[in-house]
């Protein structure tokens, strides 16, 4: 058993062997393997962008995680209220410029009928930092 099968596996008993395959697959690069974890109606929401449903999250997975050669290492985990929650460092070939070094996100899961339901992606932050809201369009005077 890997180290972030034991973290998930005391936080989450019941969703633990979702989590950690989904895990697996991904520092294995395997879209298949992590687009099958998924409801057909499931939600991905990736750093403020949402992918509904399977073909939106299989695209995602295809062009943002296995074409960046994103691999993650589980620094910590928790359960709040039914959503798991995975803090990890990532690594990979994507383009790090603006972006913290390490990059720590955290991955909020919720399992239903055991499959992913939702998957958040947020940068970890610090309470001190200001938030980082980006607005497009014409300023509101």
């Amino acid at each position: 058993m890997c180290d972030f099968e034991d973290q998930i596996g005391k936080n989450s008993k019941a969703n633990a062997h979702v989590i950690v395959s989904f895990l697996s697959a991904f520092n294995r690069a395997d879209a298949d393997g992590m687009g099958a974890l998924f409801r057909d109606d499931a939600l991905v929401n990736d750093q403020l962008r949402n992918f509904w449903g399977r073909s939106a999250i299989h695209a995602w997975i295809a062009s943002e995680v296995i074409a960046d050669n994103l691999r993650i290492e589980v620094l910590h985990t928790f359960e709040h209220y039914c959503v798991t929650t995975i803090v990890g460092a990532i690594t990979g070939t994507f383009d790090t410029k603006g972006l913290p070094s390490p990059l720590i996100l955290n991955l909020h899961f919720s399992i239903f009928d055991d499959r992913i339901a939702r998957l958040f992606i947020l940068l970890d932050r610090k309470v001190n930092t200001s938030a980082d809201l980006r607005i497009r369009g014409p300023k509101i005077v």
